[in-house]
């Protein structure tokens, strides 16, 4: 089984000035809205999902996503976004049971 927390973030590593580019994220995580129930001894399967992811470039906040129960299993997530600058793209993430990630990764922009 995959690791709760852990991101795939797809995004271009060089971009030109100006360009507008696609951030693709998943994150492997269970999703859980407390609503369920375990299959085999009928008892509610506990909340358990991801309360927000917070897109950071170069420490400036430019993208907060609150998120809910109801968001599926694996969540997707696709961010448009124009660096003007080279610099480093940090992802935070939180879920309801204090789980804290972050994904970092580094753009450069040509001329």
């Amino acid at each position: 089984m995959a690791k709760i927390g852990r991101a795939i973030v797809k995004v271009p590593k060089k971009v030109k000035k100006g360009q507008v580019v696609t951030i693709r994220m998943v994150i492997i995580h269970p999703m859980e809205t407390g609503l369920r129930k375990d299959k085999k001894t009928g008892k509610p399967i506990p909340a358990h999902y991801i309360t927000h992811v917070d897109f950071y470039f170069n420490d400036k906040l430019f993208t907060k996503i609150n998120t809910s129960a109801g968001v599926s299993k694996n969540p997707y997530f696709a961010i448009k976004f124009k660096p003007t600058e080279s610099g480093t793209l940090k992802i935070f993430y939180e879920d309801n049971k204090g789980g804290k990630w972050e994904k970092t990764v580094q753009i450069t922009v040509e001329g």
